[in-house]
């Protein structure tokens, strides 16, 4: 079951499943980013004709992938997801410096994940918004550093409590596989990890190994004048044999707090309505595209017992 901010659903409803996008983000550095700084109405205005375009190319579920301090609101989610129809998941976790607040310098990762699974069992304040998933991510470059390692670590023992998948913003092999050495330490099980922006590795053979032992891997960056890349790379996928493991996602969006009306907002759809047709003529199976953003994603970010 997925866990949406109306409630529980199951696969059918569920639909096609847009793993990694965003409503609304603000990069207020320190976690300084709060309500006063937007208008939760204009920003319903602006991005609802948005997933109502998006729902008439057939999606159905959208995984809004902002974090607490940059740009998450259920209240907002849950409004949109009203007046909308489309079922919208949101996340408990942190994101990395320097949008994050001073307590997580201060504070062990045990201290931290008491914090996330509050919010799994007893819903984000008073909103009645349960999260579906933890959203973390980690530093750049060739190893996790303290902080974020500590972020990793809370993340796996919130999951392991509250059956919440991780969406792991993790750029790089390097990164990927430091984390994957963390999570062998404690015998946490891959397919609750998801490799987000995946498509930021250079060693396929490193997606090969981390996606055998059962990790998610997240291929989300798939936007208009990438088309030919992105067909290359997941024929690549493919042919490594790893296309059972495989999310596909746009990453694009959104509402950008501090500029006026938002900014410059890009559409949800053409995934559905530009990408998967062109990937299709360029010879990839119109099937796995599907289950890519059905069964895989379901899969993926399912609330497990």
């Amino acid at each position: 079951m997925l866990r949406t901010v109306t409630g529980f659903i199951d696969e059918q409803t569920a639909g096609r499943i847009l793993e990694h996008e965003h409503v609304m983000v603000g990069f207020v550095e320190d976690a300084k980013l709060t309500p006063a700084d937007y208008d939760s109405d204009e920003v319903v205005g602006m991005i609802g004709p948005y997933m109502l375009r998006l729902k008439e190319a057939g999606c159905s579920t959208f995984v809004d992938c902002a974090p607490e301090y940059l740009g998450r609101d259920p209240y907002l989610l849950k409004s949109l997801s009203l007046q909308t129809g489309m079922q919208i998941i949101t996340n408990t976790g942190y994101y990395k410096k320097p949008y994050l607040p001073s307590f997580v310098h201060l504070e062990d990762e045990r201290e931290l994940a008491r914090r996330w699974i509050r919010e799994a069992s007893h819903g984000i304040g008073d909103s009645g918004v349960y999260p579906g998933f933890i959203k973390i991510a980690l530093n750049d470059g060739k190893a996790i550093d303290d902080v974020q390692q500590k972020i990793l670590r809370a993340a796996i023992r919130t999951s392991l409590e509250t059956g919440l998948t991780i969406q792991c913003h993790t750029i790089g092999d390097d990164v990927a596989a430091h984390a994957d050495r963390i999570m062998e330490e404690v015998s946490f099980d891959r397919e609750r990890f998801i490799w987000v922006h995946a498509q930021s590795s250079i060693d396929k053979t490193i997606l090969q190994r981390l996606a055998a032992k059962g990790m998610w891997i997240s291929i989300d960056s798939i936007l208009p004048g990438t088309y030919d890349e992105h067909v290359n790379l997941l024929k690549e996928l493919v042919e490594l044999g790893i296309s059972d493991r495989i999310l596909l996602s746009q990453d694009t969006g959104w509402y950008n707090v501090g500029q006026e009306r938002g900014g410059k907002l890009n559409p949800y759809h053409l995934l559905f309505t530009d990408f998967f047709p062109y990937a299709q003529q360029r010879g990839l199976d119109s099937g796995w595209l599907e289950a890519c953003v059905t069964r895989h994603a379901f899969q993926a970010m399912s609330v497990r017992k």
